[in-house]
């Protein structure tokens, strides 16, 4: 019964994201819930094993980017980035915690990963949805009482106003224009969809919770910036993006309800 409420929460929030709907987003919102219930068939040993890949990837695609500068240009590139950048950080960040390794080596390779992932971005032309992500990291830390690393999270959240700033990149969108009932149906969802996975991360606090908890932390993270301040986020001002995020992260949210 739990699982069917995600699911449906799930196809909602999907709605809310595209809202005047068409065939072709009725298909990609249809695609997007059988990802989501394909990863949550998944071990859950695969889905957290998968950061490993997934953080060469993203070295590896930011040595592309660098030698085969054509590249950045091509919308496909741009969706493996952001994919890339949302999956390697949240999957290693969600499980710091279990890998005792000394500070030293978690500040390097958290350095070299916010390096690797923020150049894929700024090459991608898709920096603003960094500073979201930034800003997820530090409270998420702060939650799992990092508190060590929180220097180290408080300094990148600080560097992407720099360097937005200082590229000029536009902070702002025009707004979206929803209506009351599109704007309490998305930020509902999301409420109760992090309040779920809160819950879940609290009372069984595994990697699947966890990286779910942090997902939907980044969601309503970048939902309160698009809603309330009209900073161009991921979620509301790139719909399509938002799915390759959405989607796998609502298929772990109901693995963790069925393990629970």
């Amino acid at each position: 019964m739990k699982r069917i409420v995600l699911l449906l929460l799930s196809c909602l929030f999907f709605y809310a994201l595209f809202r005047d709907m068409n065939v072709v987003k009725t298909l990609l919102i249809c695609a997007a819930v059988v990802v989501a219930f394909l990863v949550s068939k998944a071990p859950s040993k695969l889905v957290v094993g998968a950061k490993y890949p997934l953080i060469c990837l993203c070295f590896a695609l930011s040595v592309g980017l660098i030698l085969y500068p054509a590249f950045r240009t091509k919308p496909v590139i741009r969706y493996v980035g952001i994919f890339l950048t949302f999956f390697s950080l949240s999957l290693y960040v969600a499980t710091i915690s279990e890998k005792g390794k000394g500070l030293y080596k978690e500040v390097l390779a958290l350095s070299l990963l916010f390096i690797s992932a923020c150049l894929n971005m700024i090459l991608t032309r898709s920096v603003e949805i960094f500073l979201p992500l930034s800003i997820t990291i530090f409270l998420f830390l702060f939650i799992q009482q990092r508190t060590k690393l929180l220097p180290l999270a408080g300094a990148w959240v600080v560097a992407m106003l720099l360097l937005l700033n200082l590229h000029r990149l536009t902070l702002y969108g025009p707004g979206i224009p929803l209506a009351s009932l599109e704007r309490y149906l998305i930020l509902g969802c999301a409420f109760l969809l992090l309040l779920i996975t809160f819950i879940g991360y609290v009372r069984k606090a595994g990697p699947v919770w966890t990286v779910a908890f942090f997902g939907l932390l980044y969601t309503s993270v970048d939902l309160l910036l698009s809603v309330g301040f009209s900073f161009k986020g991921l979620l509301l001002y790139q719909p399509i993006a938002a799915l390759l995020v959405l989607a796998p992260l609502m298929g772990v949210t109901l693995q963790g309800e069925k393990g629970s």
